[in-house]
């Protein structure tokens, strides 16, 4: 067995660090800019910004002249292990996607294919500009899974993925009720111990994979605990009228209002087909969408209101989803695609390129409910941020045009030149500083290799 990374062989935070000269943009209310800027970073938060700040006694001085500064893009729906999987689901709708492919190869998961499909996921997702995820987990192997996620040194939420029931469920992920609950129960309680960077999140997966028994308990460990719910909703048609002929005719919506799952921070992944009418009442709950605009479209699933929703109340993040239904884990595409999809939805400019940018760090973490701790550059929070080299071809600009239309049409993972979080460099010159890049990929590697032939795909 490969000796797996500890979370110590990231970089530690602390100290101070000066991030000078860069174009910030801050993201805050007022989507303030500093066209020269420095970003002050004393022991993991942002100290001061503006322009020529001094170092702090002995602070490392970064420099940003030529790049754009911003915070870390949050995704709010991830897959990350599902990464092992890229490229053995294709042209395939929702129910077969999973029936046919994405669940014989999340039963074939062992331990260690779990860990490393976290760390290739996390990865990715670190040096495309990506400081905080919230995923969805695994059943089987759900503690090697976040093992990976914590060694990676993403912020965020995950937590164990909850399944009792279902048509074409493999035996192994239809797991007994209870004893689901309790191996969730007790891998948030490791991670509340463990005081990292990681956050407890109950992961029902979507209500055609969930009894009523195991929904009621993820309400009880929720009021209980204080822990968000996590779930898949409302993704495609055919799946919501599965969903009515397995619930006496009523929709995801509707369970949820019934079971008490409005009553917590539930922030649900797609939300394609919410309607009008439930907009209303979700706009005055504790709730929140999280828009996967390239999984939408691979799968067929249709263009979301996004922007119609953002007017009624209803916040929305991003996320990539998982590898086999997307292929990527990059921010960038996703904020990209969602404005040009309101584009053709409603019109041009119905989501802006500011728009799009929120909902990749501020409404994003908004979502999450770490819009006090993350998704904008302000004093006194913690420094997650990515430094982009404007240097490039699709970058370039004529003078005047808004640095936000700039970063939202044109960035790519292959700006991105240093990541941040917490102040500690995780991502440096487009090297990853605290993990073995080569490692990750050989081990990863050989999981998917296992994985794919215990399934029958190899």
């Amino acid at each position: 067995m490969t000796t797996r990374p500890e979370p110590s062989r990231r970089p530690a935070a602390g100290g101070s660090l000066l991030v000078r000269g860069g174009l910030l943009l801050t993201l805050d209310a007022a989507a303030t800019v500093h066209e020269s800027g420095d970003l002050l970073v004393v022991d993991g938060r942002i100290a001061a910004i503006g322009p020529s700040l001094p170092p702090a006694p002995g602070a490392r001085v970064l420099e940003a002249a030529g790049c754009a500064v911003l915070p870390g893009l949050v995704q709010g729906h991830v897959h990350l292990g599902q990464t092992l999987f890229r490229g053995l689901a294709e042209e395939r709708r929702l129910l077969a996607w999973l029936r046919e492919r994405i669940w014989p190869l999340e039963a074939a998961h062992d331990a260690e294919s779990a860990y490393w499909s976290a760390l290739a996921g996390a990865a990715e997702c670190l040096l495309g500009g990506t400081t905080t995820i919230q995923d969805i987990g695994l059943g089987p192997e759900a503690a090697s899974l976040l093992d990976g996620i914590a060694a990676s040194g993403l912020r965020g939420f995950a937590g164990k993925c909850l399944m009792d029931r279902g048509e074409g469920l493999p035996a192994r992920l239809a797991e007994p009720t209870e004893r689901s609950l309790v191996e969730a129960e007790l891998l948030g309680e490791r991670l509340e111990r463990a005081a990292g960077r990681l956050r407890p999140v109950l992961n029902p997966r979507f209500l055609l994979s969930c009894s009523a028994e195991l929904l009621r308990g993820v309400v009880e460990i929720a009021e209980r605990r204080g822990w968000p719910v996590h779930t898949h909703a409302l993704e495609q048609r055919d799946e919501t009228a599965a969903v009515r002929a397995a619930w006496g005719g009523r929709d995801e919506i509707e369970v949820f209002r019934e079971l008490g799952l409005l009553g917590h921070d539930l922030r649900i992944a797609h939300g394609v087909w919410l309607r009008p009418r439930h907009w209303r009442e979700l706009a005055g709950c504790r709730f929140g969408v999280v828009h996967c605009p390239s999984s939408n479209l691979k799968l067929g699933s249709g263009l979301a209101r996004v922007a119609a929703m953002r007017r009624a109340g209803i916040p929305h993040g991003l996320g990539a989803d998982g590898p086999p239904c997307n292929n990527r884990l990059d921010a960038w595409t996703e904020l990209r695609l969602a404005a040009q999809l309101q584009a053709v939805r409603e019109r041009p400019g119905a989501l802006s390129g500011l728009d799009a940018l929120r909902l990749a760090t501020s409404e994003g973490a908004r979502v999450l409910g770490l819009e006090r701790e993350v998704g904008s550059l302000e004093v006194g929070k913690a420094a997650d941020f990515v430094v982009l080299d404007l240097a490039r071809p699709e970058l370039l600009v004529a003078p005047g045009v808004d640095p936000h239309d700039r970063l939202a049409f044109g960035a790519t993972p292959a700006a991105v030149r240093h990541v941040a979080i917490a102040g500690a460099l995780e991502v440096e010159d487009g090297r990853l500083t605290g993990l073995d890049l080569g490692e990750i990929l050989r081990e990863a590697g050989r999981g998917a290799a296992r994985v794919a032939l215990r399934a029958g795909l190899g």
